[in-house]
């Protein structure tokens, strides 16, 4: 397995089964129960070998674009069709503010040479965009559907592109806005059709199929391309 990169074992009290992620910042990590035979691991990765070498590949041109990446001139918010320009102005202030002043128009001011301010301010503006638009389409899409909706919320999640609760609250990703509306209405159904099955039952995913005849396909898009649709701004600790 030498021409796989080298892994990480984490031990989680929470899974269930063997989880195998793959990150720029974490590496490959693979997640197993507690008391799993990590001995099995290699064989494991092993099985796994053509994922794992797509994923790095896909990591790769991701660290070789961080550069330009870091401070861009363009965000695009596929789920709403919304193309924003991002200006940049230099000053004296040890921080950044952000001004919009006119449509889709973001001008960031302050020390626009530190890129982990730049990443906060950026963060800060998609969150606030995501928080405006998310649950409305969310809701729409419940009420169309005819599923209920306790709670409507957003923030920001590392592997996840939405929850729902037993309860009926439904919390999306704000990543969710920079995805094409497609793949971003097949993670809504999903998750809605949780409030009816709690599980990952042959019923919910015959009701995910009801309401959505291509679920099957954006799934598989979902799992394997959507990262190419987050900058790497968005990338990092808590992201």
């Amino acid at each position: 397995m030498n021409d796989l990169p080298m892994y990480t074992i984490r031990e989680s009290v929470r899974a269930k089964h063997v989880i195998i992620k793959m990150s720029l910042h974490d590496g490959l990590v693979v997640v197993v129960p507690r008391g799993f035979d990590v001995r099995q691991v290699p064989k494991i990765i092993d099985e796994k070998r053509e994922w794992i070498k797509r994923k790095a590949k896909q990591i790769q041109q991701k660290r070789n674009a961080l550069d330009k990446d870091l401070a861009p001139r363009k965000i695009l918010l596929r789920a709403i069709d919304e193309e924003w320009t991002v200006a940049y102005e230099q000053n004296h202030s040890s921080r950044i503010d952000i001004d919009i002043p006119g449509k889709r128009l973001l001008i960031l001011s302050g020390n626009t040479t530190n890129h982990s301010l730049i990443r906060r301010a950026l963060r800060s503006f998609l969150f606030a965009k995501a928080r405006m638009d998310l649950p409305g389409l969310l809701l729409s899409m419940a009420d169309e559907h005819g599923f209920v909706v306790s709670k409507a919320s957003v923030r920001f999640q590392k592997t996840r592109w939405g929850t729902c609760s037993f309860q009926g609250a439904v919390s999306l990703n704000a990543k969710l806005l920079l995805l094409p509306r497609d793949l971003v209405d097949y993670v809504m159904i999903h998750e809605l059709c949780h409030t009816v099955h709690h599980n990952h039952s042959p019923e919910f995913w015959q009701l995910v199929q009801e309401h959505l005849p291509q679920a099957k396909t954006l799934r598989r898009t979902l799992l394997d391309d959507a990262w190419r649709f987050v900058p790497l701004w968005l990338e990092g600790q808590g992201s």
